[in-house]
């Protein structure tokens, strides 16, 4: 099949040759490791330069180790109209890693996709951490077929969201207050509605309905309701047992006021402004449910005006947690 440039470029020590398969297309990486003299460097060097337009990123780490080039992502793919899905997804999936917007602000239009050996019109490149592991990420959700699901996440972040940092709760706590802008409402609806919906494509949404509803009258759960989520959980190798970290800073919003989420206790560090408290992942699902359904996806009311950045944040690290540990990319022992 025919190789394609995707402009993005992995630095990753330590630098060897890899490849992911997905559903319709293979990801590739040169290894990058150079050991030479320092003329045969500079002509390696020039070489790569002269292929994509721009110098490449030389990373050395000490005596003993060789000098690796940051290799591009290279796309095989049997024409360019899948070459550019590989890119687009690998661009979500580096969002999704990283929990936050990290790159283009449109894939689609920023990333000239070309054939190999075809000229550099344009130098545009890209790198981060963690591009080798993005690649592996996108080439297993390609293959389940669940690149909506990666794409809604994605879109989600560039919709409004907040970065990881910004809800650390030692380093930078930050109390995203509610706004008076319309338009940061419904950037932030439109975050939450996002969010959700790639639950939704990953079939672990709660599914209730008036005839089987999710509470009973005393308010508690519907044993029926609740065994058939955890079931699909479990299924998609989910820990129901892992306690999910619900963000929450500053004073009661008018939606924590309407319905507060069920606790099973404080986050170790809550202290003050930082308010975290530890939930059930179908707690979650059924308050992220919730708050889709009533606040962000039909006509406005005054409760949808009290959202804010820290209730985004929360639907969108569920469906991260949800979605990177169904194919084993979730530490939980990083709660950002």
């Amino acid at each position: 099949m025919p190789l394609y440039h995707s402009t993005i470029f992995s630095g990753d020590y330590p630098g060897t040759a890899f490849k992911a398969t997905a559903a319709a297309w293979q990801y590739e990486k040169a290894s990058g490791v150079f050991r030479g003299t320092r003329d045969e460097l500079y002509a390696e060097n020039e070489r790569i330069r002269l292929e994509r337009g721009h110098a490449p990123s030389q990373n050395y780490y000490g005596e003993g180790h060789p000098v690796f080039f940051d290799m591009e992502i290279m796309i095989r793919a049997a024409n360019e109209q899948r070459a550019r899905q590989a890119v687009t997804l690998l661009c979500s999936a580096i969002d999704v890693l990283h929990g936050s917007a990290m790159g283009y602000t449109d894939p689609m239009e920023d990333i000239p996709v070309r054939l190999s050996g075809t000229n550099q019109d344009a130098p545009s490149f890209y790198s981060t951490s963690g591009i080798t592991t993005a690649c592996r990420f996108a080439a297993l959700v390609s293959r389940a077929s669940l690149a909506y699901a990666m794409h809604k996440l994605a879109y989600s972040y560039r919709s409004a969201g907040a970065h990881h940092m910004n809800m650390h709760p030692r380093y930078s706590p930050h109390e995203f207050r509610v706004q008076k802008e319309p338009l940061a409402h419904v950037r932030i609806a439109n975050a939450i509605t996002l969010a959700y919906s790639a639950i939704e494509e990953m079939q672990l949404e709660l599914r209730a309905s008036r005839e089987n509803p999710s509470r009973l009258k005393d308010g508690s759960w519907n044993p029926v309701v609740r065994n058939e989520l955890e079931q699909r959980l479990q299924k998609a190798k989910i820990d129901i047992n892992d306690p999910f970290i619900w963000t929450i800073r500053g004073p009661k919003t008018r939606i924590e006021r309407s319905r507060q989420i069920p606790s099973i206790g404080k986050a170790k560090w809550t202290y003050g402004m930082v308010r975290d408290r530890k939930v059930s992942v179908v707690d979650a699902l059924a308050y992220a449910s919730w708050l889709r359904s009533t606040t962000t996806t039909h006509r406005f009311t005054k409760t949808s005006a009290s959202l804010t950045v820290g209730d985004a944040y929360n639907v969108q690290l569920l469906a991260r947690k949800l979605l990177m540990e169904r194919f084993g990319f979730w530490d939980r022992t990083v709660r950002a």
